[in-house]
């Protein structure tokens, strides 16, 4: 599984206002980090930049979400906008045959974890937003 589809499967969310346009840009920042190292499923780097998860479908449908359902979910953004942003700077700093890679991985999803969680049903209308 490539770390783009790792960080897919993890991360989750999408507000309103500057939060969703930071999570935005540090999810895809995120998904692309390991486009240069492997792109794998993809016929190029330049393929995988482009056509990485989140697409832009992905990225609206999870704004049309937050647009309607009521709930303060500014901290769960903030949260995983900086371990996104954290996870990207971490891949872009290590050279491709860095093992240390993997514990880009390692951290980010520990610090995702930290993360406030989403309630249920918003995390499986994220997931669907996803799929």
């Amino acid at each position: 599984m490539s770390l783009s589809s790792v960080f897919v499967a993890v991360a989750t969310g999408c507000g309103i206002g500057p939060e969703i346009d930071d999570f935005n840009q540090s999810a895809v920042a995120a998904a692309v980090a390991d486009c240069p190292c492997g792109h794998i499923g993809y016929s190029s780097e330049e393929e995988c930049r482009a056509e990485a998860p989140p697409t832009a479908a992905e990225q609206a449908c999870v704004e049309a979400l937050f647009k309607n359902i009521e709930g303060d979910y500014e901290p769960h953004l903030v949260c995983r906008t900086g371990a996104n942003n954290r996870f990207a700077n971490c891949l872009t700093s290590k050279t491709c045959s860095d093992l240390a890679r993997l514990a880009c991985l390692t951290d980010y999803a520990d610090e995702v974890e930290d993360c406030p969680a989403f309630p249920a049903d918003v995390q499986q209308e994220l997931t669907e937003c996803q799929t």
